[in-house]
C-alpha cells in the first residue's frame, strides 16, 4: 500500500510542542509508527488539508495550513515539509491570523454542505490568492461545485 505512486503525510502529536494533523481528506491507508506518530497515505488525485503547528517555551513558532493534491510521482511536484514525495500545492498560509481566516473559510464550506475534499482545486487557488492579498474571498456556489464535479466525471 505504500508504493512509490502514493503520497505519504506525516502526522504527529506531542502536547504543547507540536501537532501535525489532517484538517480534511480521506486517506487510503494509515500507518501507525508509534503512539504519537503515523503516516496518512493518499492516492494521486486526492485533495486534503494538512496543518502543522509547533511551539516552544515562548509560544507558537510555526502555524501552517496547506491544501494539497496528491499527484503521480513522475510529474513536477512541490516539496512540502512532512509530505513525501511531493504534491501540488493548492493553498498555503502561514501564521496564526491567516490560518484562522482559512479555517473559517473551510468551516463555512462545510456548513454550506460541501465535502472539503471534493471542492474545486480552482476555488482553493482563489482562496490562496485572496488571503495573500488580504482581499475578500468570494463564496463557493453549488453551481460551481456541480460544474467541477461534471468536469471531473468527464475526465475519469
Amino acid at each position: 500500500m505504500t508504493g512509490n505512486s502514493f503520497t505519504r503525510v506525516e502526522l504527529a502529536f506531542y502536547p504543547e510542542h507540536l501537532n501535525y494533523w489532517l484538517r480534511f481528506g480521506k486517506p487510503t491507508d494509515r500507518i501507525e509508527l508509534d503512539k504519537r506518530r503515523s503516516l496518512a497515505v493518499f492516492e494521486p488525485g486526492q485533495v486534503f488539508g494538512y496543518v502543522r503547528w509547533s511551539a516552544n517555551e515562548y509560544g507558537t513558532q510555526d502555524w501552517r495550513l496547506t491544501i494539497l493534491e496528491a499527484q503521480e510521482p513522475h510529474i513536477m511536484l512541490s516539496r512540502v515539509q512532512g509530505v513525501s514525495p511531493g504534491v501540488e500545492v493548492l493553498l498555503l498560509v502561514r501564521g496564526k491570523g491567516p490560518a484562522k481566516r482559512c479555517l473559517a473559510v473551510l468551516d463555512k464550506l462545510e456548513a454550506d454542505g460541501f465535502a472539503l475534499e471534493d471542492v474545486s482545486p480552482s476555488y482553493y487557488r482563489h482562496v490562496h490568492v485572496r488571503l495573500s492579498a488580504n482581499r475578500k474571498i468570494r463564496s463557493y456556489s453549488h453551481d460551481q461545485h456541480k460544474a467541477h464535479l461534471a468536469v471531473k466525471q468527464v475526465r475519469s
